[in-house]
This record gives C-alpha cells, sequence and structure tokens, in this order.
C-alpha cells in the first residue's frame, strides 16, 4: 500500500514572509540533511514523478510515496534552504494529536474523554499521551504553513510559525553562523533600552537576539529594567530591589523625552517581564539578564508559565542565579568581564550545565576568548558599539555571539548613506557619543530643514569641561569627498567657543576634552564664535595644528554653510555663505580612507541640517 503524502492545509510550502509558493519543483529525500534521494513516487492518478514533485497552484505537496513506507520524507526545493518535512497524512494527524493533548487548559483536568491530572510542572504526564509514531519528526512537526503548538527538546510546548522545516528560535540561532548578533538592551542606541518599543524596533529591524535586564521588586514582581536604582530611565526614585513595588512601578514611565531624545514621549510604560515574554517570545531569541537576588528563578518560573523555555537564554554575574534555568534545561550563560573565571574552571563551568560566557570587549583579552571557545564555551562579547571594536575581536570562529546597542552598524548591514535622516527627529544607525556625556546626545528639531543638535553651553555638560561629540557612522568608512552642512551656533559661552567636525580613521570614540591617548588619528576641524577656523591633525592622541585662518565672526542664531573637501592631498574648509578671506587649505596627506565624521560641540549650542557626502 502506498501512502498519500501531503495534501491537506499543513502541507503549504511557504516563503520566509509566510507566502505560499506555487509551481516549485523539488526532490524528496530520507533524511533532513544527507540521506537518498526518493524517486518511486506517483502522482495521486498513479502515475510515476520521475522523483520531481511540483507545488500546486496553492503551494501545496502532495504524492503518493513508496509501498509500504510510512516515515517521514523531506522534500528540498533545490535552493539550498532547509528541507521540508511531510509525513503521510494518517500520521501526521496522530502526531497532531499528541501535541493538543499535550497543552490543555486546566479547566478541563478530569472531564471525561480528557486527561486524568497534570504534573507538578502543570502539564500532561506521559504516561497519558497517546503513543506516536516512531518515524514521526517531533519537532517541526512537519514543513507544514501556519502557527502551531510544537513540542520542543525539553518537553516544552511552544507556538511556532511553522515553515521551512520549521525549529525552536533557540535552536535555529545555534544553527546561525556565527557570530550572531544581539541587540542590546533592545537596541538602545535606537530606541529606549529596555523599553517594549525596542524590543518592537529589534524584531522589526531583524535582530539575531535581544538581550533585556530583568530586576525582582519588592513584592517578587520582574521588571525590565537595567540599573538597580529607577531614576535615571523613569519619572520614579529609589531602588528596585527595596523600594518597589509592582503597583508602584506600574503607576511610573519612562520618561524617554528628558534622556533619550528630546522628540520621544516621557510616557512610556515600564514594561513587566511577562509582557515582553507575551509581546516579542518566541518571535525571536531573548536573552534575559538576570540582576538581583531571587531574579534568575522568578524569571525561570514565567517562562516555564508561559512555555518559552525553547526560547531563551538565562544570564547572570553568579552561578546561583543561573540554577533554575541548569534544572529546567534551559541555556545559562555565566557573565564574567574579563572571561579569567574566579573560583571555577572553563571545563567545571560546562560541568555545572552552563555552556555560554559573557566577556567584556575592553577587558578580555583576545587569547582568553579563544582559549574559552576552544574549552567548548560559546563566547558572548559586549557591548560593541563600533565597528572598529569589533574588528580587532579574534577572527577565528571564538565569537560566537556580539552583544551591542546597535548590531545594524557594526555589522554592516545598513547601507552607507550620502545624506542626513535628521528629519525622523531620532537617532539613526552609528550615532553613538562619548563616554564622559552618558545618555547625552543631542536633541532635534523637525520641520524645514530638520536640525540635530548638541548643547553644551553652561554648566550642561561640565563634568567634561563643556565637550560633546556624536559619531554620525552612516555616513562612513570614506576615502575622498566632500561634505556639506549648514550650522547655526545658537549660543556660544565665549569668543573661541566651537563647532566641530573631527574626521577620524575608523569609528573609534574622540573626546576633545579627556581622550588623549585612546583618541583615533585624524583631523578635527573647529570653527570658532568668532570666525577663526582651525584645524588640528591627531596622532596617537596628540594634537598638531596644521592650519588656521581668521573668518568674520560668527553672529549667533544665523544659518552657516560649511564646505569640507578632502582630497588626495589637501583638505579645504570653506564657509561658502561669507566673503574673503573665507577659506582655508591645508596640506597633508597622512590619513586618507576608512574616514568617519564626528559632529562635536565646545561650550555651545550648535545646530547642524542638509549634511551631505559627495
Amino acid at each position: 500500500m502506498r501512502y498519500q503524502y501531503g495534501g491537506d492545509g499543513g502541507s503549504v510550502v511557504t516563503d520566509a514572509a509566510g507566502n505560499a509558493v506555487a509551481g516549485r519543483p523539488g526532490t524528496v529525500w530520507t533524511a533532513r540533511t544527507g540521506g537518498s534521494q526518493v524517486t518511486d513516487l506517483l502522482d495521486m492518478a498513479g502515475s510515476p514523478t520521475g522523483g520531481t514533485i511540483t507545488t500546486d497552484s496553492r503551494g501545496r505537496l502532495l504524492w503518493q510515496g513508496p509501498d509500504a513506507v510510512t516515515s517521514a520524507l523531506w522534500w528540498d526545493p533545490g535552493d539550498g534552504g532547509p528541507r521540508w518535512a511531510v509525513t503521510p497524512t494518517e500520521v501526521d494527524r496522530v502526531a497532531r494529536q499528541q501535541v493538543d493533548t499535550y497543552a490543555v487548559p486546566l479547566s478541563v483536568v478530569g472531564e471525561a474523554g480528557g486527561v486524568a491530572e497534570l504534573d507538578g510542572g502543570g502539564h500532561v504526564p506521559a504516561a497519558q499521551l497517546p503513543d506516536m509514531s516512531a518515524s514521526y519528526v517531533p519537532r517541526p512537526a512537519g514543513g507544514q504553513a501556519g502557527d502551531a503548538l510544537v513540542r520542543g527538546a525539553d518537553t516544552s510546548v511552544f507556538w511556532a510559525r511553522l515553515d521551512t522545516a520549521t525549529v525552536s528560535p533557540w535552536e535555529a540561532l545555534e544553527a546561525m553562523p556565527g557570530p550572531r548578533w544581539i541587540a542590546h538592551r533592545g537596541g538602545s542606541l535606537l530606541a529606549p533600552e529596555n523599553s517594549i518599543e525596542a524590543m518592537r524596533m529589534a524584531v522589526e529591524l531583524n535582530a539575531d537576539a535581544i538581550e533585556m535586564d530583568v530586576y525582582k521588586v519588592a513584592d517578587g514582581g520582574l521588571f525590565v529594567m537595567h540599573d538597580a536604582t529607577v531614576d535615571r530611565t523613569t519619572n520614579l526614585t529609589g531602588s528596585q530591589a527595596t523600594a518597589l513595588t509592582v503597583p508602584a512601578a506600574l503607576r511610573g514611565r519612562i520618561d524617554a523625552g528628558n534622556w533619550f531624545a528630546n522628540t520621544w514621549p516621557s510616557d512610556l510604560r515600564i514594561p513587566l517581564f511577562a509582557d515582553v515574554l507575551a509581546e516579542v517570545g518566541n518571535t525571536v531569541p531573548l536573552i534575559v539578564h538576570c540582576n538581583n537576588a531571587g531574579s534568575g528563578a522568578a524569571a525561570v518560573a514565567e517562562i516555564q508559565r508561559q512555555e518559552l523555555g525553547e526560547a531563551v537564554l538565562i544570564m547572570a554575574w553568579n552561578e546561583t542565579e543561573l540554577a533554575d534555568a541548569r534544572a529546567a534545561g534551559i541555556p545559562s550563560c555565566l557573565l564574567d568581564a574579563d572571561g579569567v573565571l574566579s573560583g571555577q574552571t572553563y571545563a567545571g563551568l560546562i560541568a555545572a550545565g552552563t555552556t555560554y560566557l559573557g566577556v567584556d570587549y575592553s577587558q578580555a583579552t583576545n587569547a582568553t576568548i579563544n582559549a574559552a571557545a576552544a574549552a567548548g564555551l560559546r563566547v558572548l562579547v559586549y557591548t560593541v558599539n563600533r565597528r572598529s571594536h569589533f574588528a580587532a575581536l579574534p577572527t577565528t570562529g571564538s565569537v560566537w555571539g556580539v552583544i551591542s546597542d546597535d548590531p545594524w552598524y557594526v555589522r554592516g548591514s545598513t547601507p552607507t548613506r550620502t545624506t542626513d535622516l535628521f528629519g525622523a527627529g531620532t537617532f539613526f544607525h552609528g550615532t553613538p557619543t562619548i563616554t564622559d556625556s552618558g545618555d547625552y546626545r543631542g536633541f532635534f528639531q523637525t520641520g524645514s530643514p530638520s536640525w540635530f543638535g548638541q548643547d553644551a553651553s553652561g554648566t550642561l555638560l561640565s563634568a567634561n569641561s563643556g565637550y560633546t561629540s556624536t559619531l554620525q557612522g552612516y555616513l562612513g568608512p570614506l576615502g575622498t569627498f566632500t561634505l556639506d552642512v549648514d550650522f547655526v551656533i545658537d549660543v556660544a559661552d565665549y569668543a573661541t567657543a566651537s563647532m566641530q567636525i573631527m574626521l577620524s580613521v575608523g569609528d573609534k570614540e574622540f573626546d576633545d576634552q579627556g581622550g588623549g591617548a585612546a583618541n583615533p588619528n585624524g583631523y578635527n576641524i573647529l570653527i570658532r564664535s568668532n570666525g577663526t577656523i582651525d584645524v588640528y591633525k591627531l596622532t596617537g592622541g596628540t594634537p598638531t595644528s596644521v592650519g588656521t585662518v581668521a573668518t568674520a565672526a560668527i553672529t549667533a542664531g544665523t544659518t552657516q554653510h560649511l564646505k569640507v573637501q578632502v582630497t588626495a592631498t589637501q583638505l579645504i574648509i570653506t564657509r561658502t555663505n561669507i566673503a574673503a578671506p573665507n577659506s582655508l587649505t591645508v596640506t597633508d596627506s597622512t590619513y586618507r580612507g576608512g574616514m568617519y565624521p564626528h559632529l562635536g560641540v565646545r561650550d555651545t549650542k550648535t545646530r547642524w541640517a542638509n549634511l551631505t557626502i559627495t
């Protein structure tokens, strides 16, 4: 007897967007990878297919398998992608019944024809499950399209979108080539950290995974927030661990308009951990950083309640907070800044059930990263926000994952632009600030034109002596080029206070106040309030004047235009909206190629608009 393969609503081939793929020919194999090709196939009229099976006008697969074969077969579209599991219709129905029986409402326990009881974990005991065909592929439940309950290797059940041989979210992440790119706090250079909005953005921008922070508050609730106190990112005050309860925290708001960007609302909800799981769980793999005592156990309990054990990794600074994850079979990661474990070994960590290690890119040496990976650990490196920092990491395959506040920029998956996006009214890819500026990166004024500005006038940034700058990494890397920009100096504390454009080799942080030897090589262009144009060449952190010219003083609040031309041998800086003397030519070819612009201010409030590169 030949069994029918496919032909029902669960045998539809879809593309990555979930659309049915019609008229796609493919071959049939005995295994997900490798195996033998099956050619003894008939169509439903009983005619040989020659071994080729083509999806119908609705994208469905349908054929008769070899005589007496009931095992799952795998349809290969021949495009290098995964094969699709297809089972005989009868076997597939039995398997679906098992999944349906495995996940039941608590209210029906004990009803006639139902399950008698649930186990201690709230699951149907294995003894009450119907037998499943040994040939059935339990994960995925076939290559069917649509949403379904799928049972994972650790017996947890999770919702999944079934397409192209679906696997669980974390298993899919494991199967990816490294390094995996992980959105730190949801991608906190592009959206307010640890907010639902950041999580949604990371999903929309196709982050490989999302990292978030959780804190256990006084009444046992779990909130998604990084700091031990709530003052920095919310309109509340106090310690999460000792002063907050769930109701108290829910009355507060993330005041993003005060610390992230002035154009963002200041009434974003402080998310419960349960909210985030419900919003993006199983949409993308999640890394849950447990920040205080008891948060690890509480996080695992909520993960199990939402049946998301196949979608997450638990991360913490100590092994105590990893204990519940280990017991539940959930992957876990120990954070250790330099990667040199104290009181533990790599082998001991693995034996204890933790196979991931998180290290700080600025503290762990490449030799340590390589050694940890060689011992069998999957090494995650944090928090890598500049391409130059990523370029300095090992290229041996030892870096399993990169945790970044802007992974899209660092990995180079965002296209290089030739114009600004200030009109969006928020930060674009590749715009980190300097360390000494904290959260402050500048402000936006949308309109015609739209402006990006920085304010270091008065005492606003006195902690860094009135200096700040923000990388415009989306414009780089650059070789020879012309940069045009309108600017307005609204406030200047004194005549030599300045607007600055730094052109660095590589995208390292540039701090004109305290960067020292850590500063990148390149050129710093200062336009002072009194009209003086100064150009400094930086080598090994040491600035050297290479040109100066006095031009007309700048009237506060007036729009000026600056043109910076970088040729193979010269830098030409021109204030195009005033009469001569209005230009400075510097003959110097020391640094060219791989250049990135930074916009900065020293004791001024300055705005920029219509920034273009040609």
